[in-house]
């Protein structure tokens, strides 16, 4: 399977579902987990240095997108990830509409809520950074994965 071939079969219809029900712990590991390992379809079709071309690119939603990967995988990620994370430390945040926001949590603005990760002292939106994760593996790589339709991500 080619980088390319993963991403329309595998990745996008992920990324889209996870897009489409955004507070869905069991999508945002498996957006998490698909995104990440680009990295081995880019390296098998013959690619260098990967990791640190999409670590230098986008550090902290690579780093998180990885600890989630790996933490979900084996319940906990270990001394090698510069973002701890245990499955579950993932919170569901509630969209911003009365009867359903919770003050500290909720987004103004936000009307569909999302999933959200602890990143030393803040937090990320989970959809956000699988989004942003996989419109940057084809920035860098474009000849394995221009051909890719990401839009609808």
């Amino acid at each position: 399977m080619t980088p390319a071939e993963f991403v329309n079969e595998i990745v996008q219809p992920t990324i889209q579902e996870f897009r489409d029900e955004r507070r869905s712990r069991r999508r945002a590991y498996l957006a998490c987990i698909v995104v990440y390992h680009i990295k081995d379809y880019l390296e098998k079709a013959g690619e260098k240095d990967v990791f640190q071309k999409m670590k230098g690119a986008c550090p902290s939603t690579f780093e998180l997108v990885r600890s989630i990967c790996n933490g979900s995988k084996h319940v906990h990620t270990n001394l090698h990830h510069e973002i701890p994370f245990h499955a579950g430390d993932d919170w569901d945040r509630p969209p911003a509409r009365a009867g359903v926001m919770r003050a500290g949590i909720s987004r103004a603005g936000d009307a569909t809520g999302g999933r959200e990760a602890k990143v030393t002292e803040s937090s990320l939106d989970l959809y956000g950074c699988v989004k942003t994760l996989v419109l940057t593996f084809q920035q860098k790589f474009p000849v394995h994965l221009s051909s890719c339709d990401l839009h609808n991500c």
